[in-house]
């Protein structure tokens, strides 16, 4: 699927993001990290609050505006490579958006990682 220069720098940068937090308590917080490991295994949508990527934090991380950040992800949304948390509609305050087929990237690398490691 063809995407533009800004849609792929957003797309890696949520991806990076979600790495990031999937791997975030790892050495410090067993538990913790456990517990990102079950909503990856629950796939994509479990993952999306908490270990999703804001809009101001990609935006953030890039030097771009949050609201040309949301444009850019409702691009990705409308094309099926991003879902956008949707838990509490009536919730008023940032969405969380995650990039599709990461969750079980993810899980079979901290998998592996876990088979390799005592």
């Amino acid at each position: 699927m063809k995407l533009t220069e800004k849609q792929q720098l957003v797309l890696d940068e949520l991806r990076k993001i979600g790495r990031k937090n999937a791997h975030r308590y790892r050495d410090s917080q067993p538990y913790l990290h456990q517990k990102d490991c079950e909503k990856l295994a629950l796939g994509d949508q479990a993952c999306v609050f908490g270990m999703g990527g804001l809009t101001f934090q990609v935006g953030h991380r890039l030097g771009v505006s949050a609201p040309s950040v949301l444009s850019i992800f409702k691009a990705l949304r409308r094309k099926g490579l991003v879902i956008r948390e949707e838990s509490y509609p009536d919730y008023q305050r940032a969405r969380y958006w995650w990039p599709v087929g990461l969750a079980a990237e993810l899980y079979a690398e901290l998998s592996a990682e876990k088979r390799v490691t005592p």
